[in-house]
């Protein structure tokens, strides 16, 4: 069976300061557009941990080959994550190479070219899984997603289980994902390359000023200009259940790897 193709696309690395949004829901193109034209830079998308058999394309609210068409015809770049298992969910080598696998054949049948970034969700694992158990999980889960040609990502969120040395040495990773939560997340060493993006509770005053034509529904009292888990409020659509994201150049000199049309 020959696979889709999103045409008319470039890989591009992520310039310092864009704002974007991570969905796990379906968005419209009229969505997309109102998010452009409101000064959002990106949009990341989801894929699914199992296998087509189980979860096929577009089930559960996950990116489609039409979908993405709609992002990229709107200016918006894309890029992609997956979701993560259910709380106390227990690391395996094993279980890292077929999620990575399943990531990057969903991706394929959705289109999505090879030199892109596709991101691991990394959060909420069982506290009883050793750190070297969650290191083979991320490495064959990396191995098996460069078998497709896709870069790897980690979003690296509560609970992960990793101290920096643990996750900035001891895995593959080299494009980091910074979550909301403030109290997980490591903190890079000196001389770790560190994160490329951050999900805030709460945009700057600066970062506010790149917005226009937008209102923020803070749904947990996060105060003022919240960035998590909000209603994205556009010039006459909503989006709803959106997590605000930034880019920055890490330490190496390295950034996020997104498609545009």
């Amino acid at each position: 069976m020959q696979l889709p193709n999103l045409k008319n696309i470039v890989i591009e690395s992520a310039p310092d300061g864009a704002l974007g949004f991570d969905v796990n829901h379906p968005i419209s193109l009229n969505q997309a557009k109102q998010a452009f034209e409101s000064g959002f830079s990106f949009c990341i998308r989801y894929v699914p941990r199992l296998e087509l058999s189980i979860n096929p394309i577009g089930s559960n609210g996950d990116i489609t080959f039409e979908e993405a068409n709609h992002i990229l015809d709107s200016g918006l770049a894309l890029f992609l994550v997956q979701h993560v298992s259910n709380k106390n969910w227990v690391a395996t080598g094993p279980k890292g190479m077929r999620y990575g696998k399943n990531a990057a054949i969903y991706a394929a049948n959705c289109g999505f070219p090879p030199g892109m970034n596709i991101f691991l969700d990394l959060e909420e694992v069982n506290s009883a899984s050793p750190a070297n158990d969650i290191q083979d999980f991320c490495n064959e889960w990396i191995d098996a997603l460069s078998d497709f040609g896709y870069l790897s990502g980690v979003y690296v969120g509560s609970k992960n289980g990793l101290n920096a040395n643990q996750l900035f040495s001891g895995t593959k990773f080299e494009h980091y994902w910074h979550a909301a939560s403030q109290a997980d997340p490591p903190t890079p060493r000196p001389g770790d390359r560190g994160y490329q993006l951050f999900q805030p509770l709460n945009l700057s005053s600066a970062q506010l000023s790149k917005l226009k034509n937008v209102k923020f529904i803070d749904k947990h009292k996060l105060g003022k200009n919240p960035a998590f888990e909000i209603d994205l409020e556009l010039a006459s659509t909503t989006i709803t259940d959106v997590d605000l994201d930034f880019t920055v150049t890490d330490k190496k000199g390295g950034s996020i790897q997104w498609i545009r049309r």
